[in-house]
C-alpha cells in the first residue's frame, strides 16, 4: 500500500459512544508529501454495526488500515476545514459531530469510528480517496447496573546495559528516556495524570539501580571500602549532605574518585535522573509496586538452567525496594506473557504470577481473571487489550491503547464472563504526550482497581494440559552458555573479594552487571548479553593478575640444601591478604615463608625459601599466588632448580688428588734424597783432595810452637 500524503494523528476522542450528543475529536494533520495540499476536509466516519466479542475485536484490529470500515459525515457544519498544508506543515483539527449522523446503530458493542482527511494537490485533484485517515475504536455505554472491574499496570522495564568499567552505559539513550516524551518520563506523566484513580507499577528494580547511579555521576566498578561496613565509613568531608543526594548511599556499589568534573550534559543527566527518582517515590507511596526478579530475569531459562539466580535476582529487588523505602509485591511477569511450567512450580508461593490469556490452550473464563494453576495462584492478563488499537495509527498510541481497553472493558461487561480486565501497560509510548491516558478511563460502569485486589479474589482450577509452552517458546529461552558466562563471572567476583583485606561491594556490583546479562530481553541477541559477562570477567582477571609472584629463573644449590628468595607484588590500590602455593616434583622440599601475607597498596614482600633434595638432577618449582583458602587466583611462577651434590664428588676428587700428590712425593724424594747425598759426598772428597795438595806446599811451615796448621771444615 502506498503512504497517504497527509498523516492524521488523533489526539482526543470522546471515550464511549453516547446515546445523545455530540463526539468530539481533536487532532493533527501532516503534510508528508511533496506537494501542497489545499481545502483539507476531515470527515467523521462510523461502522453501523458493532462488534460483539473479544475475539472479533482482536481480528478486526489487524484489518488492512485502507479498508473500507465507515461511511463518511458529510453534512456541512460536521467537518473541519483546514484552507492550505505545505510540505512538512502540520495543522490541528477539531470536530464536533453529532452522534445521530454517526452510522453507529448505538448497540452494545464496539464500533470503529475515525477520521478521513480530503483534499486537493497539484498532481492529485479532490475525490472519494481519503488523503489521509485514522481509525480506532469506541464502544457503546454498555446497559444495566453491572460495574466492570479493570486494573491496569504502568510498567517500568528497559534493558540495562553496562560499559566496560562498569558504568551505565548509554548516557544518551538515557537522556531520552528522561526527558519529556521519553518513555520514563511518559510513564511517570500517565500516572500523575491518574489523579486518584488506582494502578499499580510493574518494575525491573535493575532500571532503578541504573537511575541511582546515574544520579550520583555514574562511577565505575571499583574495589573502594563499603562504607556501610562499620569502621570503613569514609571520613565526614567525603560524605554526600541530605542536600546532595536524597538517594540512600547503600544502592551505590562504592564512590571512586572522580579524575574529572562532570561534563554539563552529565550534571544535566543526574538532575534528571534525580527528579525522576523523586517523582517515583513520591508516586510510589500511594500506589502498588509491583518487583520483577532484579534485570528483569529470564525466568523459565533460569529455573531450567540455574534456579539459585532466581533467589539472588529476587532478593536483590527487596533489597533496592527497601532501601528506596517503596513497598512492593514480588511477581513473575514474563515479557511475552508465558512461562514453563517447571518455572510455575519453582516460585514462591506469594510472588504474583502474571500470565497472559495465549499461555493457555482455551483463554480461562469465569467471574474471576486469578487461576489455581500446578500449585500456584496466576493473575490473567488480556494479551488483546494489551495490543492497542488499529493502525495505521501506532498499536501503542497512548489514545489508540486506552479505546482498545475501555473497549474490551465493555465487551466483558456486556458478557456473561465478566472476569476482571488486567492489562499491562508497554514501556515505550508513540505520539502525543502520555499524561491524558487516565482522563476518559473514569466511567460509571468502569471501576478500576490495584492488581493486588484482583490476585486476592477466588481462583479458578485450571488444569496443566491447558498451559501452552510450545518447542518454540522453549527454543527462545536463554540457553545454558549464558549461565555458565555468568557462573564464571560470579565466581572471579568473589574470589577478588576474598583476597581484599577490606570489605567491598565489588561482588554487589558485578552481580548487578550479571543479572542483567540473563534478562528475558536478550533473548533476540544473546551473544551480546554473553559479551558483556564475559568483559566483566576479563576485567576482574585483570585486577586479579596485578597480584604478582616473581620468582629467579632458575637456582643451583651447591650442597643438598640452600636459600631460595622470591617477590610477592601488589599491584592493586588496595590492601590484600594472599598466601603463596608451592608444588614441586616430590623429590625436592621448599619450607619457609608459610602463612598468609598482608600487603599494603602497590607493596612488594620478599619471600625467603629454603630447598633441600636427596636427588641430583633438575627439579621444577612452581609458586602460585591463593587466596588464604588455598584458591589460586592466576599468577604463578615456575623455576628449574638444580641438585647436583656436589659436595661428595668434590671431597672425592680431593682425596684422589692428595693420593696421587702425596704417592708422587714418597716415590720420588728417596731419590732425591740420595741424589743430594751423592752430590755432597762427592764435594767432600773434591774437598778433601784439594786439601791434600795443599798441606805438601804447606809442610815446611809450622807454627810458633811446631805444630802444623788444623784443616778448615766446611
Amino acid at each position: 500500500m502506498t503512504a497517504d500524503p497527509l498523516l492524521v494523528h488523533l489526539d482526543e476522542i470522546t471515550s464511549v459512544l453516547p446515546t445523545r450528543g455530540r463526539v468530539e475529536i481533536s487532532g493533527t494533520v501532516t503534510n508528508v508529501s511533496d506537494e501542497t495540499f489545499t481545502r483539507i476536509n476531515l470527515h467523521a466516519f462510523s461502522s453501523s454495526t458493532p462488534i460483539p466479542t473479544s475475539q472479533a475485536l482482536a481480528q478486526s484490529a489487524l484489518t488492512d488500515s485502507a479498508a473500507a470500515v465507515g461511511e463518511r459525515v458529510t453534512v456541512p457544519g460536521t467537518f473541519a476545514t483546514i484552507d492550505q498544508l505545505d510540505p512538512g506543515e502540520t495543522a490541528s483539527f477539531t470536530d464536533s459531530v453529532p452522534v445521530g449522523l454517526l452510522e453507529a446503530s448505538g448497540d452494545p458493542g464496539v464500533y470503529w469510528i475515525g477520521v478521513h482527511a480530503l483534499g486537493d494537490s497539484t498532481s492529485t485533484p479532490r475525490d472519494s480517496v481519503a488523503d489521509g485517515r485514522a481509525r480506532t475504536f469506541i464502544p457503546a455505554r454498555p446497559t444495566g447496573d453491572r460495574t466492570q472491574e479493570a486494573s491496569v499496570m504502568l510498567s517500568i522495564r528497559n534493558r540495562v546495559w553496562f560499559a566496560e568499567d562498569g558504568s551505565i552505559a548509554g548516557a544518551d539513550r538515557w537522556a531520552r528516556r528522561l526527558a519529556t516524551g521519553g518513555s520514563l518520563a511518559g510513564v511517570l506523566d500517565m500516572a500523575e495524570s491518574a489523579g486518584s484513580t488506582p494502578y499499580s507499577f510493574l518494575v525491573d528494580p535493575a532500571v532503578l539501580v541504573a537511575l541511582v547511579r546515574l544520579s550520583e555521576g555514574n562511577q565505575p566498578r571499583n574495589l573502594l571500602p563499603d562504607p556501610t561496613v562499620p569502621g570503613q565509613a569514609p571520613s565526614p568531608t567525603d560524605t554526600p549532605t541530605d542536600e546532595e543526594s536524597e538517594t540512600p548511599e547503600t544502592l551505590t556499589p562504592g564512590q571512586s574518585e572522580a579524575t574529572d568534573d562532570p561534563s554539563a550534559d552529565e550534571l544535566a543527566l543526574a538532575a534528571a535522573a534525580q527528579t525522576w527518582l523523586d517523582r517515583f517515590r513520591a508516586l510510589a507511596a500511594d500506589n502498588q509496586v509491583l518487583a520483577l526478579p532484579f534485570g528483569d530475569l529470564d525466568v523459565s531459562a533460569v529455573m531450567r538452567n540455574d534456579p539459585a539466580r532466581y533467589n539472588q535476582a529476587a532478593a536483590r529487588s527487596a533489597e533496592v525496594l527497601t532501601t528506596l523505602q517503596v513497598p512492593f509485591v514480588a511477581t513473575v511477569a514474563p515479557r511475552d506473557d508465558v512461562l514453563s511450567p517447571e518455572a510455575i512450580r519453582a516460585v514462591p508461593a506469594d510472588t504474583v504470577i502474571l500470565l497472559g490469556d495465549t499461555a493457555f490452550s482455551v483463554p480461562p473464563t469465569g467471574d474471576s481473571s486469578v487461576v489455581r494453576l500446578l500449585g500456584h495462584k496466576v493473575v490473567v492478563t488480556s494479551t488483546g487489550a494489551e495490543s492497542g488499537g488499529p493502525g495505521p495509527t501506532a498499536a501503542t498510541d497512548p489514545l489508540a491503547l486506552r479505546q482498545r481497553l475501555i473497549s474490551e472493558a465493555a465487551l466483558r461487561a456486556i458478557g456473561d464472563e465478566p472476569a476482571p480486565l488486567v492489562v499491562t501497560l508497554p514501556t515505550v509510548w508513540r505520539g502525543e504526550d502520555a499524561s491524558s491516558f487516565f482522563e476518559d478511563l473514569e466511567q460509571p460502569w468502569l471501576d478500576l482497581v490495584p492488581v493486588g485486589e484482583v490476585a486476592a479474589q477466588s481462583t479458578t482450577f485450571v488444569p496443566a494440559t491447558s498451559l501452552v509452552y510450545t518447542e518454540e517458546d522453549l527454543e527462545a529461552e536463554l540457553d545454558s552458555t549464558s549461565f555458565t558466562a555468568a557462573t564464571r563471572t560470579t565466581d572471579a567476583s568473589a574470589l577478588l573479594e576474598s583476597v581484599l583485606s577490606l570489605q567491598t561491594r565489588i561482588e554487589q556490583q558485578v552481580l548487578d552487571e550479571v543479572l542483567t546479562t540473563l534478562s528475558e530481553q536478550h533473548r533476540a541477541r544473546p551473544n551480546l548479553a554473553r559479551a558483556a559477562a564475559e568483559r566483566v570477567l576479563d576485567a576482574l582477571r585483570a585486577d586479579l593478575d596485578k597480584i604478582e609472584i616473581e620468582a629467579p629463573t632458575a637456582v643451583t644449590l651447591s650442597s643438598d640444601s640452600g636459600p631460595l628468595g622470591a617477590t610477592l607484588v601488589n599491584g592493586l590500590d588496595e590492601p590484600v591478604d594472599v598466601r603463596v602455593a608451592v608444588s614441586t616434583d616430590g623429590q625436592l622440599t621448599l619450607t619457609g615463608a608459610s602463612g598468609t601475607r598482608t600487603l599494603r597498596p602497590g607493596a612488594r614482600s620478599v619471600l625467603r625459601y629454603e630447598a633441600s633434595t636427596t636427588q641430583p638432577g633438575v627439579h621444577n618449582v612452581r609458586l602460585a599466588v591463593t587466596n588464604v583458602d588455598g584458591v589460586p587466583l592466576g599468577s604463578s611462577d615456575q623455576l628449574p632448580i638444580r641438585a647436583a651434590r656436589v659436595s661428595a664428588i668434590i671431597w672425592i676428587v680431593m682425596a684422589a688428588g692428595a693420593l696421587v700428590l702425596f704417592g708422587m712425593i714418597g716415590y720420588r724424594l728417596p731419590g732425591q734424597i740420595r741424589a743430594r747425598r751423592a752430590e755432597l759426598a762427592e764435594a767432600a772428597e773434591s774437598a778433601e783432595a784439594a786439601e791434600s795438595e795443599d798441606g805438601g806446599e804447606d809442610g815446611e811451615h809450622a807454627d810458633e810452637d811446631g805444630h802444623a796448621p788444623a784443616p778448615e771444615h766446611t
